[in-house]
């Protein structure tokens, strides 16, 4: 177990790291593309896959045979590790190196908001209400980071779940 859980950590680093080159990349290129759905897909995808990558080479490990607790604990610990490593960088590229970046993105987030609820006919104190809202809630402070990471390692939990019913593998007991 000890060393399914230091390959894990290992992949975690690796998640982290991939993360944060994402997130600088994104920084650089263009703040639009913290607001792209699009991209949401692709490291909810890229995450997955290091969780579900970490199981698989520990299954490997373990001669081609994994419990579900032992293909769940690996998903999870790397899908944390490497997820919270770039939630404190976040919370600090957005607090502490460019506070006005989060005010930028978070004006296209409300903009992007506002035009889908126009476009599924919202009436305007709707609208006007989310806006409000919205500009209230400081999604990128560090609170707002750290409820983030709770709400994501949840879902990223359920999705370990089914991984590991997949994965695993018991040997068979023999008389």
């Amino acid at each position: 177990m000890e060393t399914l859980r230091k390959n894990a950590f290992n992949y975690g680093l690796v998640l982290g790291l991939t993360l944060i080159v994402i997130n600088v990349l994104m920084y650089a290129v263009d703040l639009a593309f913290f607001t792209k759905p699009w991209l949401g897909i692709v490291i909810l995808t890229l995450v997955t896959g290091f969780g579900v990558f970490s199981a698989i080479k520990n299954k490997n490990l373990l001669g081609g045979f994994i419990t579900f607790k032992e293909s769940f604990t690996s998903f999870v610990i790397t899908v944390a590790l490497g997820y919270f490593i770039a939630t404190l960088f976040s919370i600090l590229l957005f607090n502490v190196i460019d506070t006005e970046a989060k005010k930028i993105i978070t004006d296209n987030i409300i903009k992007y908001s506002v035009d889908m609820m126009q476009n599924f006919g919202t009436k305007a104190g709707d609208v006007n209400q989310m806006i409000k809202k919205m500009k209230e809630t400081d999604s990128f402070g560090m609170f707002g980071q750290l409820k983030s990471y709770a709400f994501s390692i949840v879902i990223y939990s359920i999705i370990g779940l089914l991984a590991s019913l997949i994965i695993k593998r018991e040997r068979t007991q023999s008389l």
